[in-house]
C-alpha cells in the first residue's frame, strides 16, 4: 500500500485554525481539510510566541514528527529556518503581506532580500495577487507562482438571505450597504463615513444604512482604546449620522455570510490589501461591489462589470460612485450577478486548492 505524501502548514501563528476572524487561517483551514484525501496533512500553529520561538519551535517540531515533507509556510520567519533543510524537504511560502507597503524604505529592503534568501534555497513564493507577483519579478525574484485566494461558496451564498434579519437591521430605511474590514487606517472607514455624510447632507439620499463589521480594536484583540474608531465615532455624533451608520462585531462567519447575503451593496474603502478574502465573500453572496481602483485588485475586481472602481481615493468620488448604484437598480443587479458567476467560478475553494495540489505533486 502506497503511502500518502506528507504535507504540513505553517501557520500565521496569531489565532487558532480554524478561526472565526484570521484570513490566513482561513486559508489554511480550508486547504487543508481538502487534500486530506491525498496528503497526510499536518497544521503547526502555535499561537502567541515570540519570532525566535517561532523559528525554534518550529523547526524542532518539524524534525521530531516529520522527514520527507512539502512544507507550506505561511510564515515569513518560519520559513527561514525551514528552507535550510531543502534537501529533506520540498518548501514553499504564501507570501499575503506585500513588502511594498512596509512603513520604511529600511523594512521594505529587509523584507526584500529576506525573499532573496528564501529563493536561492529553492523556496518556491507563491502570492495571491497579480499586483505583488509583478512587483517581485521587477525585483529581481523568479521563482513566484500568482494562485488567487478563494472563497467558501457553501457558506457565503446568496442562499443565506434572510427578509427577516435584513428589516431589522434596515429599520424604515430601503437600502442595506455593507463594508467589512477591522477598524484601522488601512481599511479606511473613515473616508467612506464621509462619503456617507456628503450623500445624506449634500446629495439629500437619507433611505439607506451602512454596516460596519469588524472588530473595533483594529487588531484581533480588543484591550486597550482604538484611536482609529473613537475618531470614526466622533465624526458620526459630530454629524448626526448615527441612524446611518452601524457598528457590527460580528462573532461568527456564519452571521456576517447572512448579513452579506441579505445587503445590496459591498463597498471596500481600504487602501492597503494582499487579496481580500472580503471582496470574494461580498462577491460570493452576489454583491455589486465599489472600491478604489488600486492595482492589488486586479483579476479579482473588473470595473464596469463586477464592480465600480473609484479613480482616486477621494471620499467625494466614493459618494458618487455610491449613488450611482444606489439609484440604478438594472446596474446595481447586473454587477451583482456578475460578482456571484466570478465567485462561484473562478475563487471556490475547491478550484483553488486544485491549483495548490498541482504545485505540490510538480514539487515532489
Amino acid at each position: 500500500m502506497n503511502k500518502k505524501p506528507c504535507l504540513l502548514f505553517v501557520g500565521p501563528m496569531q489565532l487558532p485554525i480554524p478561526s472565526e476572524k484570521g484570513a490566513v487561517e482561513e486559508i489554511i483551514w480550508q486547504s487543508a481539510k481538502r487534500l486530506k484525501t491525498k496528503f497526510s496533512v499536518y497544521v503547526y500553529n502555535p499561537v502567541e510566541i515570540s519570532i525566535l520561538g517561532i523559528m525554534m519551535k518550529t523547526t524542532v517540531f518539524v524534525a521530531h514528527k516529520l522527514s520527507t515533507c512539502i512544507i507550506h509556510s505561511h510564515n515569513l520567519y518560519a520559513s527561514i529556518i525551514l528552507a535550510h533543510r531543502k534537501l529533506m524537504w520540498r518548501h514553499i511560502i504564501t507570501l499575503h503581506y506585500p513588502p511594498n507597503i512596509a512603513k520604511s524604505e529600511m523594512r521594505k529592503e529587509f523584507f526584500l532580500e529576506l525573499l532573496k534568501y528564501l529563493a536561492s534555497l529553492g523556496t518556491v513564493i507563491t502570492v495571491p495577487s497579480w499586483y505583488l507577483k509583478s512587483y517581485l519579478l521587477s525585483k529581481g525574484l523568479r521563482n513566484v507562482v500568482f494562485i488567487p485566494n478563494g472563497v467558501d461558496t457553501l457558506l457565503f451564498s446568496p442562499t443565506k438571505r434572510s427578509e427577516e434579519l435584513r428589516d431589522k437591521l434596515l429599520g424604515d430605511k430601503e437600502l442595506l450597504l455593507v463594508s467589512v474590514g477591522r477598524i484601522h487606517p488601512d481599511k479606511n472607514q473613515l473616508t467612506l463615513v464621509k462619503a456617507i455624510k456628503d450623500l445624506v447632507y449634500d446629495y439629500h439620499i437619507k433611505n439607506f444604512k451602512l454596516l460596519l463589521i469588524g472588530p473595533h480594536s483594529g487588531t484581533f484583540k480588543k484591550s486597550g482604546e482604538n484611536m482609529c474608531y473613537r475618531i470614526l465615532i466622533d465624526f458620526i455624533k459630530k454629524h448626526k449620522l448615527e441612524h446611518y451608520v452601524i457598528f457590527l462585531d460580528l462573532p461568527t462567519r456564519r452571521e456576517v455570510a447572512q448579513v452579506l447575503a441579505s445587503s445590496d451593496l459591498y463597498i471596500h474603502p481600504s487602501i492597503v490589501e494582499a487579496a481580500p478574502l472580503a471582496v470574494l465573500e461580498a462577491m460570493a453572496s452576489k454583491l455589486p461591489i465599489i472600491a478604489f481602483d488600486l492595482p492589488f485588485y486586479k483579476y479579482y475586481l473588473i470595473n464596469s462589470y463586477n464592480s465600480l472602481l473609484v479613480p482616486k481615493v477621494d471620499y467625494k468620488l466614493l459618494a458618487s460612485a455610491i449613488l450611482m448604484l444606489m439609484e440604478d437598480d438594472v446596474l446595481r443587479k447586473k454587477m451583482a450577478e456578475n460578482s456571484y458567476s466570478m465567485a462561484t467560478q473562478h475563487f471556490s475553494w475547491d478550484s483553488i486548492v486544485r491549483q495548490y495540489s498541482l504545485l505540490y505533486e510538480i514539487l515532489q
